[in-house]
Protein backbone atom coordinates (compact mmCIF):
# COMPACT_ATOMS: atom_id res chain seq x y z
CA UNK A 1 0.00 0.00 0.00
CA UNK A 2 2.91 2.13 0.73
CA UNK A 3 4.25 1.51 -2.27
CA UNK A 4 1.96 2.58 -4.24
CA UNK A 5 1.06 5.83 -2.49
CA UNK A 6 5.17 6.47 -3.31
CA UNK A 7 4.28 5.72 -7.17
CA UNK A 8 0.90 7.78 -7.39
CA UNK A 9 2.93 11.11 -5.81
CA UNK A 10 4.82 11.54 -8.71
CA UNK A 11 2.13 10.87 -10.72
CA UNK A 12 -0.28 13.35 -9.47
CA UNK A 13 2.46 16.37 -9.53
CA UNK A 14 3.07 15.28 -12.85
CA UNK A 15 -0.74 15.58 -14.13
CA UNK A 16 -0.34 18.65 -11.96
CA UNK A 17 2.34 20.16 -13.81
CA UNK A 18 0.65 19.55 -17.36
CA UNK A 19 -2.56 20.60 -15.94
CA UNK A 20 -0.78 24.07 -14.88
CA UNK A 21 1.18 23.92 -17.97
CA UNK A 22 -2.26 23.95 -20.32
CA UNK A 23 -3.54 26.98 -18.33
CA UNK A 24 -0.86 29.05 -18.86
CA UNK A 25 -0.69 27.98 -22.62
CA UNK A 26 -4.66 29.22 -22.61
CA UNK A 27 -3.30 32.52 -20.83
CA UNK A 28 -1.25 33.28 -24.17
CA UNK A 29 -4.09 32.23 -26.47
CA UNK A 30 -6.54 34.59 -24.77
CA UNK A 31 -3.28 37.17 -24.85
CA UNK A 32 -2.56 37.02 -28.37
CA UNK A 33 -6.67 36.69 -29.24
CA UNK A 34 -7.54 40.42 -27.09
CA UNK A 35 -4.73 41.78 -29.42
CA UNK A 36 -6.52 40.24 -32.83
CA UNK A 37 -9.43 41.96 -31.37
CA UNK A 38 -7.59 45.15 -30.66
CA UNK A 39 -5.97 45.27 -34.61
CA UNK A 40 -9.13 44.71 -35.53
CA UNK A 41 -10.70 48.13 -33.35
CA UNK A 42 -7.56 49.61 -34.48
CA UNK A 43 -8.11 49.16 -38.42
CA UNK A 44 -11.22 50.17 -38.51
CA UNK A 45 -10.35 53.75 -35.59
CA UNK A 46 -9.27 55.19 -39.12
CA UNK A 47 -12.98 55.27 -40.44
CA UNK A 48 -13.76 57.19 -36.67
CA UNK A 49 -14.65 60.71 -37.29
CA UNK A 50 -13.01 62.95 -34.86
CA UNK A 51 -16.25 64.07 -33.43
CA UNK A 52 -16.58 61.04 -31.85
CA UNK A 53 -13.56 60.31 -29.94
CA UNK A 54 -14.14 62.62 -27.00
CA UNK A 55 -17.57 61.09 -26.05
CA UNK A 56 -16.54 57.33 -26.82
CA UNK A 57 -13.61 57.69 -24.67
CA UNK A 58 -15.84 59.54 -21.79
CA UNK A 59 -17.86 56.35 -21.97
CA UNK A 60 -14.89 53.93 -21.75
CA UNK A 61 -13.84 55.36 -18.84
CA UNK A 62 -16.89 55.27 -17.52
CA UNK A 63 -17.44 51.55 -18.43
CA UNK A 64 -14.53 50.53 -16.77
CA UNK A 65 -14.96 52.86 -13.36
CA UNK A 66 -18.33 50.87 -13.33
CA UNK A 67 -16.77 47.58 -14.05
CA UNK A 68 -14.42 47.65 -11.03
CA UNK A 69 -17.08 48.87 -8.47
CA UNK A 70 -19.98 47.35 -10.16
CA UNK A 71 -20.23 43.02 -8.87
CA UNK A 72 -23.38 42.57 -11.46
CA UNK A 73 -20.89 43.96 -14.53
CA UNK A 74 -17.69 41.78 -13.37
CA UNK A 75 -20.09 38.59 -13.69
CA UNK A 76 -20.51 40.07 -17.37
CA UNK A 77 -16.70 40.19 -17.88
CA UNK A 78 -16.90 38.60 -21.41
CA UNK A 79 -18.78 40.77 -23.10
CA UNK A 80 -17.33 43.79 -21.27
CA UNK A 81 -14.00 42.56 -21.96
CA UNK A 82 -14.94 41.87 -26.08
CA UNK A 83 -16.65 45.95 -25.94
CA UNK A 84 -13.17 47.11 -24.13
CA UNK A 85 -10.82 45.75 -26.63
CA UNK A 86 -12.22 46.91 -29.53
CA UNK A 87 -13.70 50.80 -28.29
CA UNK A 88 -9.63 51.02 -26.87
CA UNK A 89 -8.99 49.96 -30.42
CA UNK A 90 -10.90 52.48 -32.26
CA UNK A 91 -9.60 55.25 -29.97
CA UNK A 92 -5.62 54.16 -30.32
CA UNK A 93 -5.57 54.24 -34.29
CA UNK A 94 -5.57 57.98 -33.92
CA UNK A 95 -3.06 57.91 -30.53
CA UNK A 96 -0.29 55.77 -32.21
CA UNK A 97 -0.58 58.18 -35.70
CA UNK A 98 -0.21 61.11 -33.87
CA UNK A 99 2.67 59.73 -31.56
CA UNK A 100 4.39 58.06 -34.52
CA UNK A 101 3.68 61.69 -36.09
CA UNK A 102 5.66 63.13 -33.69
CA UNK A 103 8.06 61.01 -32.74
CA UNK A 104 9.68 59.32 -35.96
CA UNK A 105 8.92 55.68 -36.81
CA UNK A 106 12.50 55.17 -35.25
CA UNK A 107 12.06 56.79 -31.69
CA UNK A 108 8.23 55.30 -31.90
CA UNK A 109 9.35 51.20 -31.82
CA UNK A 110 12.64 51.62 -29.75
CA UNK A 111 9.49 53.26 -26.86
CA UNK A 112 7.18 50.10 -27.73
CA UNK A 113 10.43 47.97 -27.60
CA UNK A 114 10.78 49.52 -24.35
CA UNK A 115 8.12 49.28 -22.90
CA UNK A 116 7.46 45.41 -23.98
CA UNK A 117 11.10 44.66 -22.37
CA UNK A 118 9.51 46.54 -19.13
CA UNK A 119 6.23 44.38 -19.10
CA UNK A 120 8.67 41.42 -19.63
CA UNK A 121 11.06 42.45 -16.85
CA UNK A 122 8.27 43.14 -14.06
CA UNK A 123 6.40 39.61 -15.23
CA UNK A 124 9.42 37.83 -14.29
CA UNK A 125 10.39 39.54 -11.30
CA UNK A 126 6.58 38.83 -10.05
CA UNK A 127 6.62 35.28 -11.10
CA UNK A 128 10.23 34.12 -9.88
CA UNK A 129 11.10 36.75 -7.38
CA UNK A 130 8.31 37.73 -4.92
CA UNK A 131 6.81 34.65 -3.12
CA UNK A 132 3.37 36.05 -2.33
CA UNK A 133 2.11 39.28 -3.50
CA UNK A 134 -1.79 39.22 -2.57
CA UNK A 135 -1.00 41.74 -0.72
CA UNK A 136 -0.66 44.88 -3.42
CA UNK A 137 -3.82 43.68 -4.74
CA UNK A 138 -6.24 45.95 -2.45
CA UNK A 139 -3.65 49.32 -2.58
CA UNK A 140 -3.31 48.82 -6.71
CA UNK A 141 -6.99 48.20 -7.21
CA UNK A 142 -8.28 51.88 -5.30
CA UNK A 143 -5.03 53.24 -7.17
CA UNK A 144 -6.72 52.04 -10.36
CA UNK A 145 -9.44 53.75 -9.26
CA UNK A 146 -8.55 56.83 -8.26
CA UNK A 147 -6.51 56.78 -12.02
CA UNK A 148 -9.77 56.62 -14.01
CA UNK A 149 -11.39 59.47 -11.87
CA UNK A 150 -7.94 61.43 -12.48
CA UNK A 151 -8.45 60.81 -16.04
CA UNK A 152 -12.26 61.87 -16.50
CA UNK A 153 -10.95 64.97 -14.83
CA UNK A 154 -8.41 65.38 -17.10
CA UNK A 155 -10.37 65.43 -19.88
CA UNK A 156 -11.75 68.62 -18.90
CA UNK A 157 -8.74 70.15 -17.71
CA UNK A 158 -6.06 71.38 -19.51
CA UNK A 159 -3.00 70.97 -17.14
CA UNK A 160 0.76 69.79 -18.48
CA UNK A 161 1.40 69.15 -14.59
CA UNK A 162 -1.65 67.02 -13.88
CA UNK A 163 -1.36 64.86 -17.33
CA UNK A 164 2.55 64.31 -16.89
CA UNK A 165 1.62 63.31 -13.11
CA UNK A 166 -1.09 61.09 -14.82
CA UNK A 167 1.12 59.30 -16.79
CA UNK A 168 4.03 58.64 -14.41
CA UNK A 169 1.24 57.28 -11.83
CA UNK A 170 -0.50 54.93 -14.62
CA UNK A 171 2.96 53.52 -16.15
CA UNK A 172 4.18 52.08 -13.15
CA UNK A 173 0.02 51.08 -11.92
CA UNK A 174 0.32 48.72 -14.40
CA UNK A 175 4.22 47.95 -14.24
CA UNK A 176 2.99 46.77 -10.56
CA UNK A 177 0.05 45.16 -12.16
CA UNK A 178 1.97 43.85 -14.09
CA UNK A 179 4.04 41.91 -11.53
CA UNK A 180 1.10 41.03 -9.49
CA UNK A 181 -1.14 39.26 -12.23
CA UNK A 182 2.08 37.18 -12.88
CA UNK A 183 2.54 36.49 -9.28
CA UNK A 184 -1.30 35.33 -9.62
CA UNK A 185 -0.24 32.82 -12.10
CA UNK A 186 2.53 30.96 -10.16
CA UNK A 187 0.40 30.50 -7.61
CA UNK A 188 -2.81 29.38 -9.35
CA UNK A 189 -4.67 32.25 -9.05
CA UNK A 190 -6.68 33.32 -12.14
CA UNK A 191 -9.13 31.76 -14.96
CA UNK A 192 -7.14 31.52 -18.50
CA UNK A 193 -9.53 34.21 -20.26
CA UNK A 194 -9.34 36.63 -17.40
CA UNK A 195 -5.63 37.04 -16.87
CA UNK A 196 -5.07 36.83 -20.77
CA UNK A 197 -7.14 39.51 -20.58
CA UNK A 198 -5.28 41.38 -17.67
CA UNK A 199 -2.25 40.87 -19.35
CA UNK A 200 -3.14 42.04 -22.50
CA UNK A 201 -4.48 45.60 -21.00
CA UNK A 202 -1.21 45.79 -18.95
CA UNK A 203 1.13 45.58 -21.75
CA UNK A 204 -1.15 47.90 -24.02
CA UNK A 205 -1.43 50.91 -21.03
CA UNK A 206 2.40 50.43 -20.51
CA UNK A 207 3.29 51.04 -24.27
CA UNK A 208 0.42 53.78 -24.14
CA UNK A 209 1.78 55.50 -20.96
CA UNK A 210 5.56 55.28 -22.34
CA UNK A 211 4.87 56.72 -25.49
CA UNK A 212 3.34 59.59 -23.86
CA UNK A 213 5.94 60.48 -21.65
CA UNK A 214 8.37 60.05 -24.65
CA UNK A 215 6.09 62.87 -26.80
CA UNK A 216 5.97 64.95 -23.74
CA UNK A 217 9.53 64.58 -23.21
CA UNK A 218 10.01 65.65 -27.26
CA UNK A 219 7.85 68.78 -26.79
Amino acid sequence: MAEAATKSTPHKSQQSKKTQATAYGKVWLFFMYYWLLFGVGCYFGQFLPMSWRKPLSIVLLVLVLFTLVSGRARKSGLIISHIYTLAIGLLSYATFTIYLQNLGAEVFYKNVILAIAAFIVFGLIGFFMIKDASSMGKYLFVTLIALVVASLIGMFIQNPIFHTIITIVGLLLFLLYTLYDFNRMKRGRFSPREMGFKLFLNLLHIIKYVLRLANKARK
